[in-house]
């Protein structure tokens, strides 16, 4: 009894082997004689042929802002003493400033501090102590006439200010926004220029723009030092760059 049902599973398994055998022969041939798909590169099953380019543009212009920073410093045995003076030269500065036209709307504190002057004595077993004040006031005037920006500054050191921290050049928001526009415009120019100019030397013909995406756009400042010695201080403001950026992608046959 025993023996028969030995030789039964036998059978079974070699049944079993065998049909395993049978499903993957036909396995191996359904792929060796599937056709191969290819499928394209791109979006909806269809061949994206695009060129990427980016462009560059870039306009220059006079500057049309002056922003100069003064400052007025004064020195004290006493801190009431330091702070009234410096509060006093201000006041004159200002009325200087405005004498010669600029707008107290155009001119704006910037900066104020009072520190104690410390003397250290030459002997390490002395401890260091305080002689004096220095008061700081600092304003920064924004002029809307460059060509005004030398007289301005005579103005103020004659008022009494003793600093002239630095002096740069801005444009208006207004000039800004053209200026931003017209290097928008030259960077697309630019990115359609190279694009036709690879789709030419490719033998390929574009279908035209999918994408542009702006980059950066960005005006740069100039900044200028003021001549000392001068009857007038001669002030020069050099030109603003103003550059922007593109992405293009164009389409072609």
């Amino acid at each position: 009894m025993q023996a028969q049902t030995e030789k039964r599973l036998y059978a079974l398994l070699v049944l079993v082997v065998i049909g395993f055998l049978v499903v993957n022969s036909f396995m191996v041939y359904a792929i060796l004689t599937k056709p191969t798909r290819v499928i394209p590169v791109g979006t909806g099953g269809t061949q994206a042929n695009v060129i990427m380019v980016s462009g560059v543009g870039t306009v220059t212009a006079t500057p049309d802002r002056a922003h100069v920073t003064l400052a007025v410093w004064t020195q004290a045995v006493t801190a009431t003493d330091a702070l009234k003076s410096n509060a006093d030269k201000m006041d004159q500065v200002i009325k200087s400033l405005t004498d010669a036209g600029v707008s107290k709307d155009n001119i704006e504190t910037t900066g104020y501090s009072l520190d104690p002057i410390i003397q250290y004595p030459e002997k390490s077993t002395e401890p260091p102590k305080i002689v004096g004040y220095m008061a700081r006031n600092q304003i920064e005037v924004t002029l809307t006439d460059v060509s005004s920006v030398g007289r301005i500054i005579d103005a103020s050191v004659v008022g009494g200010a003793n600093v002239v921290q630095s002096i740069y050049f801005t444009l208006s928001e207004s000039k800004a926004i053209q200026l931003r526009d017209q290097a928008i415009q030259e960077a697309v120019k630019d990115a359609d220029s190279k694009a036709k100019a690879i789709a030419a030397s490719l033998n390929i013909k574009i279908v035209g723009p999918t994408s542009i995406t702006l980059g950066y756009e960005y005006p740069m400042a100039t900044y200028e030092k003021a001549a000392a010695g001068a009857a007038t201080t001669p002030i020069m403001p050099g030109p603003l760059t103003v550059t922007a950026n593109v992405q293009a992608t164009y389409s072609f046959e």
